[in-house]
Order: C-alpha cells, then structure tokens, then sequence
C-alpha cells in the first residue's frame, strides 16, 4: 500500500511498482485514511510518507494495532540522516524514489516475510523517527485521538488540556475526554505553542485559561474555561505567568 499526501508521489510510485511486477493493495492520500484502510486491505508493505501534515508517518506507525504490516518510509531528509536507521527492521528510502532503491527496499522486505514476523518499533526507533517527523511537518491543528473503534481529529483549539490518569493520556474537549496514543511530553513537543506544562500530569491550552491564581505555597492554579481547575507547580509558575502575560 501507498501512502503519501502527494499525487505526483503517489503516481510515480504505482509505475515503479508495476514496472517491479507487484500487486498494488491500495493507496492512502492521508494518515488517518491509512488507520482507516490498513487495517482492511492488510497489506504486507507500507511505503509511508513521514512529512503529512497533521498525521504524520510516526502518527500512523503509533496508531497501528499488531500484527503490523512491514513499513518502508519515504523522506525527504539527507542520506545521513536515513543511514542513521539502517540497522533497524524497517527501510528509508530518499525522494524521489528510484527504481533501484525501491527494489532494494522491497527486497529486504521479502527477506523478512519469509523470516520471523517482526513488526514492533522499540522506543529508540519510536522516539528518533518522530523527531524527525516533527522537523518536517507543519505545525499541527488538530490531534489524533481515539474514537469508538477507530481515531479521528480533534481540532486543537477544542482541547482545553492533556492530563495522565491510570496510565494514559486523554485529551479534554468539551465535556467529554478522549484517549490518545501520545505520551504528555509528546504532545508538549508538539503543540508546545498552544500549550504549558502545568504539572507532572497535565497540560493546559493557553487559549482556554480564565484566570490564574497565585496560591499560598508559591504553586498556583489555572481556571479553565470550562470551570476545571489545573494546578499548577511551584517550579512551573515563572513559565506560565510568562506565557501568560504574551
């Protein structure tokens, strides 16, 4: 499957497939139509794009359910950036993507479909690939959550905060809360310009504060919009009366 925001990139790479004799099981124009038809059409190979604006390639590799199918990323980042991971299961090819690296790709792909199924990204991998995304995509207006059995965008103006409970990370919107696959520091990377770290658990959305107020014992408290009180911790106080007061 082919998944990749751009048409031009899309269609190069259907020729280069054909030309290489293998079966096309669809093609994604965006991340979240990729959760949407991955799992359906249960390729073998993913080629994913890293750069797509809001669901980046990382979003998609986190938001993948095992067994996961084998992932050849596509990136626009120098070759020393992408030989950085070549120890890894996984393969980088640099665009455009020519007909002999794709088939080198594909060829270590067959490799380790004939071998043991390994599908997992350790949290290296994880953590490097989505620097790498956050250095190539735009800045994001919304964020992925999960939705009943699948994931939507929730526009992040909604979000009135990000808080930790029983082990994951839930966005508020509203009354209702949804579940995210991100840790908070993820999300502080980013959408650190809308938001603040308030404490150990909780971020809020500088767009939702109502009033702030100093406490007794140098923390404060953030009133949001919607009446939730955020604590804020001591060591934190400085950088959000800062934000603020922008």
């Amino acid at each position: 499957m082919i998944v990749d925001d751009e048409a031009a990139a899309r269609t190069r790479l259907k020729a280069l497939l054909g030309e290489l004799g293998v079966e096309l099981a669809g093609e994604a124009k965006s991340g979240v139509e990729a959760l949407e038809r991955i799992p359906r059409e249960r390729p073998d190979v993913v080629l994913l794009d890293i750069a797509m604006p809001e669901v980046t390639g990382f979003d998609v590799v986190r938001h993948l359910h095992e067994p996961r199918p084998l992932i050849v990323f596509q990136t626009s980042q120098d070759e020393h950036a992408i030989q950085a991971f070549e120890h890894e299961a996984l393969d980088y090819v640099l665009k455009p993507v020519t007909r002999p690296r794709l088939e080198r790709a594909l060829q270590r792909a067959r490799r380790r479909l004939s071998g043991p199924a390994i599908r997992g990204l350790g949290p290296e991998i994880l953590a490097r690939l989505d620097a790498l995304a956050l250095r190539t995509a735009p800045g994001p207006r919304r964020v992925l959550v999960r939705h009943a059995t699948g994931h939507r965008l929730v526009p992040l103006r909604d979000v009135s905060r990000f808080f930790a409970e029983d082990g994951l990370v839930y966005a508020q919107a509203g009354s209702v809360r949804y579940a995210t696959e991100y840790t908070l520091a993820e999300l502080e990377a980013r959408a650190g310009r809308l938001f603040v770290r308030a404490n150990r658990a909780e971020l809020a959305s500088l767009e939702h504060v109502d009033r702030w107020t100093s406490n007794g014992d140098g923390s404060g408290t953030l009133t949001l919009a919607d009446g939730t009180a955020v604590r804020v911790s001591r060591g934190r106080v400085p950088e959000i009366r800062r934000a603020l007061e922008k």
